[in-house]
């Protein structure tokens, strides 16, 4: 199915360069292991997400901020291969550009240290002055590797303006979810961000049904907990419903959550309803698992809706 709608998606967010290692284990504390290959790439969670809702049929558009170096020069010749406008990408002298350590064990699990470097200096100034791009925006998309401050004007902002928001809250350390569960349309945490905002275990598949709808209740009108190889599970219109996962071959999961939320933005802006948005984010975020590396391993639109025209017609 192919979707195109005037109005775009916005997303506010970081933009990184990620320098990729795979190994047969993962590091313990202390432990020093060898690895089988490295890679650099862009990445960062925004850029993710704008890329993969690019990629999913939607106009984007993207805001970030890297510094004036090599690496900022190479995160705006990717995102412009990919088809996104460059212009909201302004390049800042006071810090470099972020950079995620990443680090994939065989089995496609990984672990990330992020260094936010000029994702830090996204002011709430900066998010004022996008207010326009704001409120042409059919949906807004952030996620917390920007300054809380700044990621709160944002969603008043867009809650100003009319324009639903979509949190990915990760990570979401120190995020006051009490201060914009009421604003949110949309919340996708995985399971440990659920769990660490509602400080309770989610390990078990009724463990997300709870969590979800917990989420929803809070205010939030749509909640969906990402969970992996287990698929998701969404709370809205005051109940749940569990999502299974596209099987495959997984063999790096890194930026598999950014490829659903990106899709998902971009099914939610063409008109779908939620369970057919997170129907086509699952196959999306699924090819990406097939692939090493995070953006890098986002199929194109082509190879996508090759992908979707295989699977049950859903609704939407």
């Amino acid at each position: 199915m192919s979707i195109d709608r005037p109005r775009p998606v916005l997303v506010i967010g970081s933009a990184n360069v990620d320098v990729a290692v795979a190994t047969a284990t993962l590091p313990r504390p202390g432990e020093t292991v060898f690895g089988d290959s490295s890679a650099i790439s862009v990445g960062g969670k925004g850029a993710n997400q704008a890329v993969a809702a690019a990629a999913s049929g939607a106009e984007t558009r993207f805001i970030a901020r890297t510094g004036s170096d090599a690496f900022g020069d190479m995160v705006r010749d990717e995102l412009a291969r990919r088809g996104l406008p460059t212009a909201q990408v302004l390049a800042v002298t006071e810090a470099g550009t972020g950079l995620a350590a990443i680090y994939v064990e065989h089995s496609g699990q990984n672990c990330i240290v992020v260094v936010p470097g000029a994702n830090g200096l996204l002011t709430p100034t900066d998010i004022e002055d996008a207010q326009g791009s704001i409120a042409a925006a059919a949906i807004l998309v952030l996620q917390c590797e920007i300054p809380h401050q700044s990621l709160y004007r944002a969603i008043d902002l867009a809650k100003e303006c009319g324009t639903p928001v979509l949190l990915n809250p990760a990570p979401c350390q120190g995020l006051d979810l009490s201060r914009v569960a009421s604003s949110v349309t949309y919340l996708i945490p995985n399971e440990s961000e659920a769990a660490q905002l509602l400080a309770r275990p989610v390990e078990s598949l009724a463990d997300a049904h709870d969590a979800a709808l917990r989420l929803h209740r809070l205010g939030v009108t749509c909640a969906i907990v990402t969970l992996g190889a287990r698929g998701c599970v969404g709370a809205w219109e005051g109940t749940t419903q569990h999502f299974a996962a596209m099987p495959v071959n997984a063999i790096d999961t890194t930026g598999a959550g950014d490829a659903f939320v990106g899709c998902f933005a971009a099914s939610i802006a063409a008109g779908l309803t939620p369970s057919a948005a997170i129907r086509r984010a699952i196959v999306y975020a699924a090819l990406s698992t097939t692939r090493r590396g995070a953006q890098v391993s986002y199929p194109e639109r082509a190879e996508f809706e090759a992908a979707l025209a295989l699977q049950p017609a859903v609704d939407g």
